[in-house]
């Protein structure tokens, strides 16, 4: 049991340090002036994973749960990510991009949700704690950024993200194959499925304050980076501000639900939104460094706070029979439908405005999103 905890937690570094080495650098790659990319441009590019994410995740998983196959699409999914990943290193049109980001966006989607598949069935199996293993994920991250910046800086340049990346989903789909995966016992049917059950008053205001809140987040990761070398800033130092960042998530996260107990759900949501938003109205006014790096380790606390937090509060606004499809769609309208649209959003920002504009829309989108999660109170209370 301890050769397959430490197989799976092998497999969260390699799959988030592949993204780690992608997702931070990937704006800064495409504005390169060899690309010649608009800002809209650039974030149409990177819009197109959370768009495909909507959709194609839950395929994959339809496909893993119809043939009881896990592991063989995860290791295919990883292989088609790495070897796509290459093909970047070649292309220069906007088009021929543009195509390459679907294909590989396709492969990429699968990556979290096969594992996540592969870990909850072995942790349930085994009596391990599933966080116990998913923090592992977090520190690759937390690595791939730190390491990428200091690689971007050299003669290797920023070229090496997509190298880097298919190296290790390579590297990660040896610790698949060493997995085992449990043949699945009996078919499963299901009750006929009322969407009234998922659509109540509640949770569709929560997951529209959810957009508001997460969807600049995620964006953040994909334009911080631009933000910090436009004060100035290095690669290097972009790579250590993000491994600050994910590296104070791990404590909030421990100590998240302890907070809860003594605040209450939706106020810890609401007051992590709003400290979310003064990070974001603070670098809009272009503090010096020192600051920078303060408001790393206030991103990690909003992170690690919301993350949490948010999950618990959407299985306590459905009834229990829809938890895992009330997962689902928090999970694609969050990550998925609201990280592509502040992505969209914000590159045409920066083309018509400048990066400072990005962090103020930010500000007060955030903010509206805050004021959504108080309101929720009176729904709890009733409830």
């Amino acid at each position: 049991m301890n050769q397959q905890k430490i197989s799976f937690q092998s497999i969260y570094v390699a799959i988030f340090f592949a993204q780690g080495a992608l997702i931070p650098y990937m704006t800064l790659f495409f504005s390169q002036s060899r690309f010649d990319l608009s800002p809209g441009q650039v974030g149409t590019i990177v819009a197109i994973m959370p768009i495909l994410s909507i959709g194609v995740q839950p395929l994959w998983g339809m496909l893993a749960d119809r043939t009881g196959r896990v592991r063989a699409w995860l290791i295919i999914a990883m292989l088609g990510a790495a070897a796509l990943s290459l093909t970047f290193l070649f292309a220069t049109s906007y088009v021929w991009i543009i195509m390459l980001m679907i294909a590989w966006s396709i492969f990429q989607c699968a990556h979290i949700p096969l594992v996540d598949m592969m870990t909850l069935e072995y942790t349930s199996r085994a009596k391990i704690d599933y966080g116990a293993i998913r923090l592992f994920g977090s520190a690759g991250f937390a690595i791939a950024v730190f390491v990428m910046g200091r690689i971007s800086d050299t003669t290797w340049g920023l070229a090496s993200t997509f190298l880097l990346s298919a190296v290790m989903l390579a590297i990660g789909t040896l610790f698949v194959r060493s997995v085992s995966e449990q043949e699945p016992k009996q078919v499963h049917t299901t009750a006929p499925f009322q969407w009234s059950a998922v659509w109540n008053g509640p949770f569709i205001a929560f997951l529209i304050g959810g957009m508001l809140v997460f969807g600049p987040i995620y964006a953040n990761n994909y334009y911080f980076g631009i933000y910090v070398t436009s004060i100035g800033g290095s690669t290097t130092l972009v790579g250590t501000l993000f491994l600050v960042a994910v590296l104070c998530e791990i404590p909030f996260m421990k100590v998240a639900y302890q907070i809860v107990s003594r605040l209450g759900t939706v106020n810890v949501l609401a007051g992590a939104a709003l400290i979310s938003a003064l990070r974001n109205g603070w670098l809009a006014l272009e503090p010096p460094i020192w600051v920078v790096w303060i408001l790393a380790i206030v991103q990690g606390l909003v992170v690690g706070l919301l993350i949490p937090v948010a999950l618990q509060f959407v299985r306590s606004l459905v009834s229990r029979n829809v938890v895992s499809t009330a997962i689902g769609v928090y999970m694609a309208i969050t990550s998925g439908l609201a990280t592509a649209g502040f992505n969209l959003l914000s590159g045409f920002i920066i083309e018509y405005n400048s990066i400072i504009g990005i962090f103020w829309m930010y500000t007060v989108v955030n903010i509206l999103g805050a004021v959504l999660f108080f309101g929720l109170r009176r729904f709890r209370v009733k409830g």
